[in-house]
């Protein structure tokens, strides 16, 4: 400390028992440009206060703002005193404090000095000696007591109010410490005469952050350097200074910048010296045993200390130590400054190694009670137990999936360090799965690559590794349109899980997958039996998936009534779980789609594909769905005689999957491709397709059928579809009608196979099958339909273009209409959501003559929609 020349001082210290080291008094040096006191000086530059508090944290930081405070106090009687453990007895302290009045006002406290010189008793009459003198000091007087916390005489503290409440108006004490001494500052706040400054308001700001490096002589870091140390520090000065020391002797300075911490040996040995050695036995402990978890709450506390008074405690450090924080709205979580949490455990780890893991252990478990994943996780890994660090990691990671948060996958995903990821087959193939969830795909690849060289290379591979790569290559082929076949793998992967093997999360959906596997090869019926075969897994599987996945099954054996219900229930459920963008919503939407294109109700399908679009792009990595999707557009806008827009869908489908040429995903993109082009005229084209398709399939024997008729082979077709043993529903609905075409080619009576398709077609009211096969189809399914004597015969046959029944004679008439018999003709196709290019066909008009009879019509009957005129039709008796 700065010695302070004062000849009466030295007298009075030498003449006394109680010897009073000059080096007590004096202001320390410390630079004079104030960097990173704004706050001090904006509390303290209040009018009213009568005593400071500067308390909290380590001392360096509070002294050089302090000081500099101090020292720029212009021509002011002052004195600064620091104090140590030996000043808390009441004769010292008053001799200490009377001397260094006496050091700002020479002469002014004499024989107070005096009075307090004899250390066998301290006159009663001492306090108002002193008052009295003090009074007697016209101009303001400053006195500073740096480290208060030594002071814990309750008579030292209890005389020190008085003298608070006496001083004189100009007066001003401020005083320093660790922890605020025990006063009456709630009362002294009461009257306005307390300021107080924390640990926190003394912090740099990013700006006097890095203008203090600069004053340090430190002008190699860049400015987000700085910012890592600033953030890091929390601009604690004293650390910020430590930061540039520790940078002089090092070259590599990015490294220096990461490699700072709490565990740095000069941070640690001041934060150790200031905070943790000083602390009674039973705090130190405290701080100690409770710093293995970041965020700290009372029963967290409780748990690792083995106290009852957490909450309490932490209050009180709150308040001394100031390194401890309140965070949180209730202020009832608290947390350690970063570089004094890095240094406690760096103690804990270095001579408590068994109690520091076991610690973690317990934290880890609370933890995830609580679902703080990442704190769970850290708590586990510093435990040494990474098995179950990554099985916590990953399954949260994998609910995310659920819903469809790709940023929270990535952000559960790098809680695990990659180096451990290496330590297992099985870790680098659920590490591969959750970059593919996450989006990262081809770095998801480069694992899965990785794993399978891995396992390839073991001379006997674990039964966990090689089932979960089954798992994982079912899910690439089902999900992300991965090459080649892997239902062998899936069903591998499900007797793996059946068997009882855990296979994490991956195995959780495998059954799952293996079902979207079967539907994407077309085999719905091994699909349906997989998915009966056993529990779909948990809740979320049970509820959203299994019904999705049996709506799309119905849909593939043309049962839309079923996949309608089942699609409704999976989407209810997605939307009770506020899973609204969940992968089980994608199959509920899709099967909804195809139904309604199956129904003809083209307006609510493309409804319902927008919809589809919207969960899609939350789901970057499910490919397969992007193209079933665009295949479903095509088919809506076939339906709109939109050719260009067929073509350019199905194109966009195909460049979707071209890095997978040959693979199931692509068979149905030229399945679909083959159809159009043959709807088009473009036989060639469609031939070329079909060869591609795998022989003896629904999809090839069928467009080999339409292959046929559209090269005028209809015996061929009779032929190769007598041979055909179709799997669905859907697909002898189709036979029969390719059956009638051919008939109809060969001029025979196709009246059979007619009503066996309208009789197939009738129950789950299939109305665009018969659309798409052209006009001559259409008229004489509506012929069929309604021969089968049936409701649902007759629904079908008005919903292909037959007048709806006659209203009953009961209903009441309204004024007549007069139609012409064009505009009737017109006029009956309109409930059967034939789109205008359909009802032109059929009446033998153009699309304009259509359009030009449907606005006389919708005048006629004062209406402005299609819904309004059927409606209206009816209740005049047109319809």
């Amino acid at each position: 400390m700065a010695i302070m020349t004062s000849a009466h001082a030295g007298a009075v210290s030498g003449g006394s028992l109680f010897s009073v080291p000059r080096s007590k008094f004096g202001c320390p040096a410390v630079p004079a440009r104030a960097i990173g006191r704004p706050r001090l000086v904006e509390v303290l530059a209040q009018p009213d206060w009568r005593v400071a508090l500067v308390t909290g944290g380590p001392a360096t930081g509070k002294t050089v703002a302090v000081a500099q405070w101090f020292g720029a106090l212009g021509p002011v009687a002052r004195e600064w005193v620091t104090l140590d453990a030996g000043d808390d007895r009441p004769e010292r302290f008053w001799l200490t404090f009377v001397l260094a009045l006496d050091r700002a006002v020479p002469g002014a406290f004499t024989q107070a000095a005096a009075a307090a010189a004899d250390v066998h008793r301290l006159p009663s009459e001492f306090l108002d000696r002193l008052l009295t003198a003090w009074s007697a000091v016209e101009d303001p007087l400053v006195i500073v007591l740096e480290d208060a916390h030594h002071l814990r005489s309750p008579e030292i503290n209890h005389d020190l109010g008085f003298v608070v409440e006496h001083l004189p108006a100009v007066s001003r004490m401020l005083l320093t410490g660790r922890a605020d001494p025990p006063l009456p500052a709630s009362r002294w706040q009461g009257r306005g005469w307390l300021a107080e400054l924390r640990q926190r308001d003394l912090a740099l700001t990013l700006p006097e952050a890095t203008e203090l490096v600069a004053a340090l002589g430190e002008h190699r870091l860049t400015d987000g350097e700085i910012e890592e140390l600033w953030r890091h520090t929390e601009g604690w000065v004293a650390g910020l200074r430590l930061a540039a020391a520790g940078l002089k002797d090092r070259a590599d300075v990015p490294a220096a910048v990461a490699e700072f911490s709490g565990r740095s040996p000069m941070v640690a040995d001041l934060l150790a010296d200031e905070l943790l050695h000083r602390a009674p036995k039973d705090l130190s402990e405290f701080l100690l045993r409770t710093s293995v978890a970041d965020v700290l709450d009372a029963r967290l506390c409780d748990a690792l200390s083995g106290r009852s008074d957490s909450a309490e405690v932490l209050r009180r450090m709150e308040g001394d130590l100031q390194f401890v924080m309140a965070t949180g709205p209730g202020r009832d979580t608290w947390r350690y400054h970063p570089l004094l949490a890095e240094m406690l455990r760096s103690e804990m780890q270095t001579h408590h190694p068994g109690e520091w893991r076991e610690l973690n252990r317990r934290a880890a478990v609370i933890m995830q009670e609580r679902e703080d994943i990442a704190g769970a996780a850290r708590c586990l890994l510093a435990a040494g137990d990474a098995d179950r660090a990554f099985s916590i990691v990953f399954q949260a990671a994998y609910r995310r999936a659920d819903l469809s948060d790709t940023p929270g996958i990535a952000a559960f995903v790098n809680l695990f360090p990659r180096e451990l990821v290496t330590e297992s087959a099985y870790r680098m193939l659920t590490y591969a799965l959750m970059l593919g969830l996450a989006g990262q795909l081809p770095e998801a690849h480069a694992w899965l690559q990785r794993a399978q060289a891995r396992i390839g290379d073991e001379t006997q591979a674990r039964a966990q590794d090689i089932a979960t790569l089954d798992a994982l290559r079912l899910l690439t082929f089902a999900v992300s349109a991965g090459a080649g076949n892997e239902i062998d793998a899936g069903r591998r992967a499900v007797e793996a899980v059946e068997a009882g093997l855990d296979l994490g999360v991956l195995g959780a959906r495998a059954r799952m997958n293996l079902v979207r596997g079967y539907l994407l090869v077309d085999q719905p019926g091994e699909a349906d039996a997989v998915l009966r075969a056993g529990s779909p897994g948990d809740e979320i599987a049970a509820l959203v998936l299994a019904p999705a996945l049996a709506a799309r099954i119905a849909l593939r054996h043309g049962r839309l009534s079923e996949a309608r219900r089942q699609a409704t229930a999976a989407l209810e459920a997605a939307r009770a779980f506020g899973l609204d963008t969940h992968p089980g919503a994608v199959d509920a939407n899709l099967a909804l789609a195809g139904a309604l294109i199956d129904r003809n109700e083209l307006a609510a399908a493309s409804a319902t594909l927008r919809t589809l679009d919207e969960i899609l792009q939350a789901n970057p990595f499910t490919l397969v769905y992007q193209v079933l999707a665009r295949l479903e557009k095509a088919r809506v806008a076939a339906a709109l005689d939109d050719w260009d827009e067929v073509f350019a869908t199905v194109r966009e489908a195909g460049k979707l999957i071209d890095h997978v040429p040959r693979s199931a995903l692509r068979c149905l993109v030229d399945a679909a491709a083959a159809r159009w082009h043959l709807e088009a005229g473009q036989a060639r084209q469609a031939e070329e397709l079909i060869a591609t398709l795998p022989d003896g399939s629904p999809a090839h024997t069928l467009l080999q059928a339409r292959l046929d008729l559209a090269c005028g082979r209809p015996d061929t077709v009779r032929a190769r579809l007598g041979r055909a043993s179709p799997g669905t529903m859907r697909d002898r609905l189709a036979g029969e009608l390719l059956l009638a075409r051919a008939a109809i080619e060969s001029d025979k009576d196709p009246g059979g196979h007619m009503t066996a398709a309208a009789g197939l077609a009738a129950p789950d009211h299939l109305v665009r099958v018969f659309l798409e096969e052209g006009p001559a189809v259409a008229r004489l399914a509506r012929a069929a339909a309604e021969s089968l004597g049936t409701d649902a015969g007759t629904a079908l046959s008005v919903a292909l273009g037959s007048p709806s029944p006659s209203p009953s004679r009961a209903a009441p008439r309204q004024p007549a209409v007069t139609m012409t018999d064009r505009e009737q003709s017109v006029l009956r196709f309109l409930p059967s959501h034939l789109t205008n290019a359909e009802i032109a066909r059929e009446c033998l008009m153009s699309v304009n003559t259509v359009k030009a009879h449907l606005k006389n019509i919708y005048a006629k009957l004062g209406v402005s929609t299609r819904a309004s005129a059927v409606e209206r039709a009816r209740l005049l008796g047109l319809l």
